[in-house]
């Protein structure tokens, strides 16, 4: 079996990345791997990432500040977690672009040895409208890909 030294794991911070993270952690500890998590964001088409969002009593800043600043919070908490469960943790991506594409870039970039995602499990036409970055990742990916299904809402 090839060793598994790297593993990343693409998040949105959601419950399906989350049980994706509790896949990864036992992997790695398992291995002995480190793991780097990655959050991909995509500017809406319709809205350029330098328009101006002003919030009364803090400064104006662009869409891509204000994402990147939201995303960085989300992602540290995602860390803490993480470190205290005793993983060992590489450097976090916060990246924009679009997520299936820049998750199989930095994954094949970076010499990861595996991805692990999380998969919301739609299917018809919520699949058909909004696609599956899951189904891509494992399409193009040059590693293996771990995709895991988040919690089912009953």
């Amino acid at each position: 079996m090839p060793k598994l030294n790297r593993i990343l794991v693409p998040v949105d911070f959601s419950d399906c990345s989350r049980a994706a993270l509790d896949y990864a952690e036992t992997l790695a500890k398992t291995f002995g791997s480190v793991v780097d998590l990655i959050h991909v964001w995509e500017v809406p088409p319709y809205i350029p990432p330098e328009a101006m969002v002003g919030v009364p009593g803090h400064d104006a800043q662009t869409l891509a500040q204000v994402a990147h600043g939201t995303a960085e919070q989300q992602m540290n908490a995602f860390l803490d977690d993480l470190r205290d469960r005793g993983v060992k943790i590489g450097k976090p991506l916060l990246e924009s672009g679009e997520p299936g594409r820049t998750i199989v870039e930095r994954a094949e970039d970076g010499g990861y040895d595996m991805i692990v995602l999380g998969t919301h499990g739609r299917t018809g036409l919520s699949h058909l409208l909004m696609g599956s970055i899951a189904e891509k990742v494992v399409r193009h990916a040059h590693c293996p890909v771990l995709t895991v299904r988040g919690p089912s809402k009953v």
